[in-house]
């Protein structure tokens, strides 16, 4: 692969870095719902769970932090 494409694909994953990394600081708390079948016999229930993810800001921050590592090092010549 030539020097210049290395360059483009740091950018474009700093920046996707970046992105993700401020998602997960503005919003920590994601929630999702699944359904969890339980078999009694013939008969089948379906038991909605909610699921809460919780994304600490110190991770939110190193993928900032390594989105702009990525960055500088893409434009550095």
């Amino acid at each position: 692969m030539a020097r210049r494409q290395k360059d483009y694909i740091c950018l474009i994953f700093g920046v996707i870095l970046i992105m993700v990394g401020a998602v997960g600081f503005l919003y920590p708390e994601v929630t999702f719902k699944r359904a969890k079948t339980i078999k009694l016999g013939p008969v089948s229930v379906e038991e909605p769970q909610r699921q809460i993810l919780n994304i600490s800001p110190y991770v939110a921050i190193g993928l900032i932090g390594s989105g702009i590592v990525l960055i500088y090092i893409s434009l550095k010549k």
